[in-house]
């Protein structure tokens, strides 16, 4: 087709020439510009010839065609194509998940930061040049190079709790409660993302995580500079998220060792990854929703750092070591007091009770992690102890002044164990030392069982040395139903013993409690 073409093409402009000759015969001014034209018709006749060469070794040649079929197990895995071999240097490449053959690979490195955990990335859809994905039940929006990316985010927590057994009547309570009802939204510009997260659970808004990040790299190794309203790292427990917790509640070593801001704060952060470790810094003040919004006081400094290393892994184990520490300078307050939820969240007066004391002025505390994995066994060890400073005077009027001056040491230990009953490996995310999300083999949407796990857990805390010489021990057992990697129930039934010197509830007190859950996140 093509060489026809070229033959009308050459004959017209030549037909054209010898019609236009006659005009110019005997016209000697115009010889000149004839043979010029004569000598580009026939650098033109030279070219096609060549390009109906080309195209004739083109279209002799015999192209193979390999049909293309994709696993649908492996199209259920991880929303990261990174395999978690545990053994050896991990790979360099990480990327999403994706139905098409020929993606635009994108040189960032953002994806490196999600670890191995499980989002059900089943369906994918591409419009105008966007790559739209389902697998969180609502669309993830991506650039084809994955150089920017939005999607809204949130989870829904659900509780109920009964609780019996204590010999205080007001204590055998059964509750319904919302754990957390939040929405929020995050984005990607390059090496710039951020987060905005907001809760309704107690039927007012409360700003959650507000920050942007940028991304780079120090050393050679993926690097973070945050600066905003973030969740701290403070230990295994306590740097894990709510959805992805294995019991209703973080273990006490957790609860009993925060910080007086709280498990936000508002500051700058710093994270550095390896392949098998990772070191995070912050200072943070108060959270935003504190009360210092409106009175004219200082805040909560708090200096927080954590660090993770995992020294051996292979297909069948996995090793995990982890550090923490944070300093906090404490701004003047009239007393210092803390309660700690024994038995669960839906019976919030059945604590550890520490104060009323003379305000706190500062305090240091710090803890080890010690994590291992067998196949679909885990087993989490964790301790941690604070040293408190109260404060000799006020700068305020106190409506305490017991123990005015004196340090004391608060310490707390856990110790739990799992395992997946359906065969799938412990939900673990080896790139920040947490829990993630689970990666469920058969989900139920799917017709399968979903993923079951079950669980123990015993903890410690103990201040008997000090301030109002509170201690307390629980024992918990859990059973967790994963529907799919979002959606999941749990139910935990917990003994607990407490005592307080101090409070409503003085004296030595036992109690059971029947605790559920239904949690779904997007």
């Amino acid at each position: 087709m093509i060489k026809n073409n070229n033959k009308k093409v050459v004959s017209l402009i030549v037909f054209s020439f010898f019609m236009a000759a006659p005009a110019y015969a005997g016209q000697s001014k115009y010889d000149d510009k004839i043979s010029q034209l004569i000598a580009i018709i026939n650098k033109q006749s030279q070219q096609i010839q060549s390009l109906e060469k080309r195209m004739g070794q083109i279209e002799s040649r015999k192209v193979y065609v390999k049909k293309v079929t994709y696993n649908k197990k492996q199209n259920e895995d991880a929303s990261v194509v990174r395999r978690i071999n545990y053994s050896g240097t991990p790979e360099e490449s990480i990327r999403f998940h994706d139905p098409y053959a020929e993606r635009v690979e994108s040189n960032n490195y953002f994806e490196k930061l999600f670890g191995y955990s499980a989002r059900d990335n089943k369906s994918t859809t591409q419009v105008n040049g966007l790559i739209l994905k389902w697998g969180n039940g609502i669309p993830a929006i991506t650039t084809e190079n994955g150089d920017y990316s939005f999607r809204l985010r949130g989870r829904i927590l659900a509780d109920y709790g009964s609780s019996f057994g204590s010999r205080f009547h007001n204590l055998n309570v059964s509750r319904t409660m919302m754990r957390a009802a939040r929405i929020g939204a995050e984005g990607r510009i390059k090496q710039l993302s951020w987060v905005i997260e907001s809760d309704f659970s107690s039927n007012s808004l409360v700003l959650m995580s507000a920050y942007a990040t940028w991304t780079t790299k120090t050393f050679g190794h993926v690097a973070e500079y945050t600066l905003g309203h973030k969740f701290s790292e403070r230990g295994f427990d306590g740097s894990t998220g709510s959805y992805n917790t294995v019991f209703l509640d973080r273990d006490l070593v957790a609860t009993t060792l925060v910080p007086v801001m709280g498990w936000y704060g508002l500051g700058g952060a710093y994270k550095i990854y390896g392949n098998n470790w990772h070191v995070a810094t912050q200072i943070a003040g108060d959270q935003v929703n504190n009360v210092n919004m409106k009175n004219n006081i200082r805040d909560d400094i708090t200096y927080l750092a954590r660090a993770h290393y995992i020294p051996f892994r292979n297909n069948t184990y996995l090793l995990h070591l982890g550090i923490w520490g944070y300093y906090e300078d404490v701004k003047p307050a009239q007393n210092f007091t803390q309660d700690i939820e024994a038995l669960s969240r839906t019976n919030n007066n059945f604590n550890l009770q520490f104060g009323p004391t003379a305000p706190l002025a500062h305090s240091f505390a710090g803890g080890l992690e010690l994590f291992g994995m067998r196949k679909s066994m885990w087993a989490l060890v964790e301790f941690g102890a604070r040293r408190m400073t109260l404060r000799r005077t006020s700068g305020i009027a106190s409506s305490s002044t017991d123990f005015a001056g004196m340090t004391g040491t608060v310490r707390a230990f856990s110790a739990q164990y799992g395992v997946f009953l359906t065969g799938e490996k412990p939900n673990y995310m080896p790139r920040n030392g947490v829990w993630g999300l689970p990666h469920v083999l058969h989900p139920v949407i799917d017709g399968g069982m979903g993923a079951w796990e079950l669980a123990f857990r015993w903890d410690w805390a103990n201040s008997s040395h000090v301030f109002s010489g509170a201690d307390a021990w629980t024992l918990t057992a859990g059973l967790n139903w994963y529907l799919m990697s979002t959606a999941h129930l749990m139910f935990n039934y917990t003994h607990a013993h407490v005592y307080n010197a101090t409070g409503d509830y003085i004296g030595s007190n036992s109690g059971d409690t029947f605790g559920a859950r239904v949690a779904v996140i997007f």
